[in-house]
């Protein structure tokens, strides 16, 4: 018997589950890729979802997660003085968010995002305390998920974050 998916007399439509409808739309917008227009971003993201329901410490996590990560593409993607658009997108579901951000601008070192190590575990005593670093540290500590892509020269970072019930 081969084994490809198919059975005799079964239905091609997938399973529904009434729990998990399709995910809302909560944001679409497009900005230029730099810091002036991060900030921008994130305000009327966060905007948005407060507009949604959404309560202030959940705000303030969805803030740190895309400030960092705009400003990862504000700071990397693009070679300075190049231009280019960071593209933003909020679905919502009941107990998640999902933030997709896509960008033209150079792919991530060796196809991945970096690990997010504690910028404080290779601290030497005798150092200066790092003053960055903290980025991938910080949404890798809020968020669920995170998945990195790149296809046909676009950046797409995919995020999820559980929201409480």
């Amino acid at each position: 018997m081969p084994d490809d998916g198919s059975m005799s007399g079964a239905s091609k439509k997938p399973l529904e589950n009434p729990n998990f409808g399709q995910p809302k739309l909560v944001f679409d917008k497009t900005y230029p890729a730099d810091f002036r227009w991060v900030r921008r971003a994130v305000q009327n993201a966060v905007e948005e979802l407060h507009a949604d329901g959404l309560g202030e410490e959940t705000l303030g996590s969805v803030e740190i997660v895309l400030a960092e990560a705009l400003n990862n593409v504000a700071e990397h993607a693009y070679p300075e003085d190049t231009p280019g658009d960071m593209r933003l997108i909020i679905h919502r579901r009941s107990k998640a968010l999902m933030f997709e951000i896509r960008d033209r601008g150079k792919p991530m070192p060796k196809g991945r995002t970096p690990i997010g190590n504690h910028p404080m575990t290779e601290f030497n005593q005798h150092d200066a305390m790092p003053e960055g670093g903290y980025g991938w540290f910080l949404i890798r500590e809020i968020v669920s998920d995170l998945v990195y892509d790149r296809q046909d020269d676009e950046n797409f970072l995919v995020i999820r974050m559980a929201l409480d019930a």
